[in-house]
């Protein structure tokens, strides 16, 4: 991933800041070594001494899903120079993450690129320890329970801004799949195919009930799994749609049923039918 991706990432997360006393919201994003994404904001306190930074809260986060190897943090604040992550971030990344790279920057364009070492010379303490518990046989019977961590790889662009523009003529409307730039050579040879499968994140859905009658199912009773309703306990979305043209890293497909701005988590393509078997 590049520094700039990162970086911007990290400004994103700045919209999730709840700083009602300082009015200074900061974002942190910390790119792990196999390539996982987690982010934090900075969270506030009528209690002052309750604060949690940005860079803690993206740290804690990626900890508690398992990742114990990191390389890179970007934090990003509405100030010249940009932001420098505060002393006990900085102990903490140290004994969690080791001496990574720090990118700092602000909404103005400012850069600076540090290692953690030379932002805090002298840590207290070494590498962290062992955890007290065996993850492998005290967790493994449950640990399909946790939440996962699903890192966006683009955007839908298109007119549909409610579910009504929607249903009315998505089949034949044409959208465009806009694809992180970063991960635009993922998309070699794609091209060749006619229909693709899109996996959006229905980031404005809300709720969901396991059974209820279903609109789109003549209005009869139907489970959750049963059904496409976008409200589910995971607020996903496969479709599959007719690829009209790819530029570069934006796919122009039609029979797109997205909301503009949703966000794409994956693409895939379409297992051609598998060809009847002849008797012998």
């Amino acid at each position: 991933m590049r520094d700039e991706t990162l970086l911007a990432t990290a400004r994103a997360a700045r919209s999730r800041a709840y700083a009602p006393y300082s009015r200074f919201a900061v974002g942190a994003a910390l790119l792990t070594a196999d390539g996982d994404l987690f982010t934090g904001s900075n969270m506030e306190n009528a209690s002052f001494g309750l604060t949690v930074c940005a860079e803690r809260v993206a740290l804690w986060s990626a900890v508690h899903a398992g990742c114990r190897s990191f390389s890179l943090l970007a934090v990003a604040a509405d100030c010249s120079p940009p932001p420098t992550p505060c002393g006990a971030c900085l102990q903490a990344l140290w004994e969690l993450a080791g001496d990574i790279g720090v990118i700092m920057g602000n909404l103005a364009g400012e850069v600076v690129r540090r290692s953690l070492s030379g932002l805090l010379p002298e840590p207290f303490g070494g590498v962290a320890p062992e955890p007290a518990f065996d993850a492998a046989t005290d967790a493994a019977a449950e640990i399909w329970r946790l939440p996962a961590s699903l890192r966006p790889i683009g955007y839908v662009r298109n007119e549909f801004n409610d579910r009504a523009a929607i249903q009315a003529r998505y089949k034949r409307a044409l959208s465009q799949v806009v694809i992180d730039a970063d991960l635009e050579e993922g998309l070699h040879r794609l091209e060749e195919e006619k229909r693709i499968i899109i996996i959006g994140y229905l980031d404005r859905a809300k709720g969901y009930a396991l059974k209820e009658r279903r609109s789109g199912r003549g209005g009869e009773v139907y489970g959750v799994f049963a059904c496409r309703d976008p409200r589910r306990p995971n607020h996903i979305a496969q479709s599959e749609v007719e690829l009209v043209e790819r530029q570069g890293p934006v796919l122009t497909v039609r029979g797109l049923d997205l909301l503009n701005g949703t966000p794409v988590l994956d693409i895939k393509t379409v297992l051609p039918p598998e060809e009847p078997k002849t008797a012998p």
